[in-house]
C-alpha cells in the first residue's frame, strides 16, 4: 500500500551555532513548537530535529521531551562530556496512529541533574520538523 505525505510543519528558531543562549533549568522549557492537522486515524507523524547544547558547568544531563498536546510521546537524555563542550543533540521519534484533528507538538528541555553543580545552555542550531504520513 502506498504511503502519502499529507502535512509538513516545522519550527526553526535558528539554523546557526552560538546564535541563541537559553539556560536549561530543572523546570522544563519550550525549545520549539508547531501545530499540525491530521485528517485520518491511520496517520503517523515522523518527528525529527536537532538542538545545539553547551555544558556551562560540570556534566549536566538534559532530558528532551516531545509532547503532542499534553501527552509525552518520546524522550531522550543527553549528557555533554565536559564543561564548555558543544554537542548537537539529534531528535527522532514516530508518533503512531495520531487521532484526526489539530495537534500541538512541543519540544522541551529540562535539567535532570542539580543546577547547583551542573548547567547547560541551548545555543543553536535548533530545528524541529514533523511529517504526517498516511499508512
Amino acid at each position: 500500500m502506498a504511503k502519502e505525505l499529507v502535512n509538513y510543519q516545522s519550527s526553526v528558531p535558528t539554523n546557526f551555532n552560538d546564535s541563541i543562549s537559553r539556560s536549561v533549568s530543572e523546570t522544563p522549557i519550550s525549545v520549539a513548537l508547531f501545530g499540525m492537522t491530521t485528517f485520518t486515524s491511520n496517520t503517523n507523524v515522523v518527528l525529527f530535529g536537532s538542538v545545539g547544547l553547551r555544558s556551562t558547568l560540570g556534566t549536566p544531563e538534559v532530558l528532551f521531551k516531545v509532547i503532542r498536546d499534553t501527552a509525552v510521546i518520546g524522550s531522550t537524555l543527553s549528557s555533554p562530556i565536559a564543561a564548555g563542550e558543544f554537542f548537537n543533540v539529534p531528535i527522532s521519534f514516530v508518533d503512531l496512529n495520531v487521532p484526526p484533528g489539530f495537534h500541538r507538538y512541543t519540544l522541551t528541555a529540562e535539567l535532570t541533574t542539580s543546577s547547583v553543580t551542573t548547567n547547560a545552555d541551548i545555543v543553536g542550531p535548533v530545528t524541529f520538523t514533523g511529517l504526517a504520513i498516511t499508512t
